[in-house]
């Protein structure tokens, strides 16, 4: 339950960019809340896996805190 609540959550404040109300996204289906965020990725230039042949490596830095501060 939480984690529906948390993906509902994040699509109401991804597409109020839009101007969608929360009430209007929870009358969403799943498929028309997917087709929306899809679009808005697409227009930000953001590429999904099947649309290249590439492999993706993914790499996360973390800093050290340093022992004497």
């Amino acid at each position: 339950m939480w984690q529906a609540y948390e993906n509902y959550r994040s699509a109401t404040i991804l597409l109020g960019k839009f101007g969608f109300t929360a009430q209007a996204v929870w009358n969403m289906c799943h498929a028309e809340v997917s087709a929306w965020i899809n679009s808005y990725l697409a227009s930000q230039g953001a590429k999904t896996q099947h649309n290249t042949d590439e492999s993706t490596t993914s790499y996360t830095f973390k800093r050290r805190k340093n022992k004497g501060a």
